[in-house]
């Protein structure tokens, strides 16, 4: 098939759609073979990958591919939050929810590198909803760390 091809089946296949002015969304409909463990609902589809390409501090582009079905520990992720509002909101409601020093906990992990020698602060915070009844979320702290190696983070609450 041809580059131009490509291009044009590619281009039928998208829909751009922009839902804030700093929100835009790109889907592709093109159709592929679900080859995850994740299940979509009966009303409902389920988020399985995430691709995001983070600006650092030096201005260089980080590619990161957040994969909801893997051993990375990300399983059942509820909210992803990437802001200081986002934290905000969070660490309400934890204080309501849980209490005060599981919020600081949260405020805590946002406000501080993981190492003194990390490159910056985190980036995101990943929340997973409780795998008991009543249980805690479990909340990981992402992307500042200066080492990206293959052990399952812990929780910071």
């Amino acid at each position: 098939m041809s580059v131009a091809s490509k291009k044009s089946t590619m281009e039928i296949n998208t829909e751009e759609k922009r839902l804030s002015k700093d929100i835009n969304l790109v889907y592709d409909f093109t159709e592929k073979p679900n080859r995850t463990n994740l299940k979509a609902k009966s009303d409902r589809a389920v988020v399985a990958k995430l691709r995001a390409d983070l600006v650092l501090p030096n201005n260089k582009i980080l590619t990161v591919d957040i994969d909801f079905d893997s051993t990375s520990g990300y399983h059942d992720n509820t909210m992803l939050v990437m802001d200081d509002f986002g934290v905000e909101m969070l660490v309400t409601a934890f204080a309501v929810k849980y209490g005060q020093p599981f919020a600081d906990k949260i405020s805590n992990a946002w406000a501080e590198k993981k190492h003194q020698d990390d490159p910056r602060k985190p980036t995101y915070l990943l929340v997973q909803k409780p795998t008991i009844h009543d249980g805690l979320p479990q909340v990981f702290v992402a992307c500042g760390e200066k080492e990206h190696n293959k052990i399952k983070p812990q929780s910071i609450v």
